[in-house]
């Protein structure tokens, strides 16, 4: 019964309580099926738009009182979803630390 009322929260009460709006809350992702077939997470208040050959993701992010915009933009032909390429960015800065 608590999972169930979390999950109904809205985003007031949650940023009452942590101090973050927009936060990662994997219950509330939608699917975008890509045009290769692969399947990209967005969130339930991301502004997903589809033109010219790309996709852009925005997101609006409240942490410790200070707004950000999170934007991402991707070619919609590509294979690769934004979960590849921040892993990719991930390994490529911890192979510099252990060099």
């Amino acid at each position: 019964m608590n999972s169930e009322r979390e999950i109904m929260k809205s985003e007031n009460e949650i940023y009452l309580e942590t101090g973050i709006l927009g936060g990662y809350r994997p219950e509330e992702i939608t699917k975008h099926r890509l045009g290769s077939g692969k399947i990209m997470p967005i969130f339930r208040d991301t502004i997903c738009t589809a033109e010219k050959g790309r996709i852009e993701l925005r997101r609006q992010m409240m942490v410790g009182g200070r707004s950000f915009t999170v934007r991402s933009i991707f070619d919609a032909g590509s294979e690769k979803t934004a979960t590849d390429r921040l892993l990719k960015v991930i390994d490529e800065d911890l192979s510099k630390l252990t060099k």
